[in-house]
């Protein structure tokens, strides 16, 4: 518990507003209760003095991963089949360094075509976080809208990913 509530994370494997990544994150978040965070691992790196290969958001965004009884992770699946560098770095630091151990509750959703590979660094993150997936949502990436459907699918992965993870502490608010 966290708080009281529930803790649930949405982690974003781009922070541009050109594509649907943030709105599919931010339907996901809306769908939900408190308490909740974003983390969105844009295409580029943050430096703080010279130029490092180290992400300094990777740290947090793992101790929030160790709090949270909820993971929602989006990702565009990149042309080759893989994931945004950032997030495929976070999850080889949470594969290395998992979080304690304890159930918790993920769901998954990509943008574009379905190519089931892509999602393996996911899968292993949620693995090494003792994380049950309870869906895997595909969505086409075409456009820059959200349209209705998609939408209603993204809320009910969410709702339906946060019944799961409630059902860890009954108690928690809201109730």
């Amino acid at each position: 518990m966290h708080d009281g509530y529930l803790f649930t994370i949405g982690i974003c494997g781009s922070a541009s507003d050109s594509g649907l990544a943030l709105a599919c994150l931010d339907a996901l978040l809306a769908a939900l209760p408190p308490v909740k965070r974003a983390a969105l691992l844009g295409e580029v790196l943050i430096f703080d003095g010279p130029p490092a290969l180290d992400d300094p958001l990777t740290g947090p965004i793992r101790a929030d991963i160790a709090d949270a009884e909820l993971l929602l992770i989006v990702t565009p699946v990149i042309s080759g089949g893989g994931i945004p560098a950032r997030l495929r770095a976070l999850a080889r630091a949470v594969v290395a360094a998992p979080p304690p151990a304890r159930p918790r509750f993920a769901a998954l959703v990509a943008l574009g075509p379905r190519h089931d590979p892509a999602l393996a660094p996911l899968r292993r993150l949620c693995a090494a976080a003792e994380a049950t997936v309870i869906g895997e949502l595909w969505l086409s990436a075409g456009g820059d809208e959200l349209d209705d459907p998609a939408r209603r699918q993204l809320e009910a992965l969410a709702r339906a990913a946060y019944a799961q993870a409630r059902s860890l502490a009954p108690e928690a608010l809201p109730r």
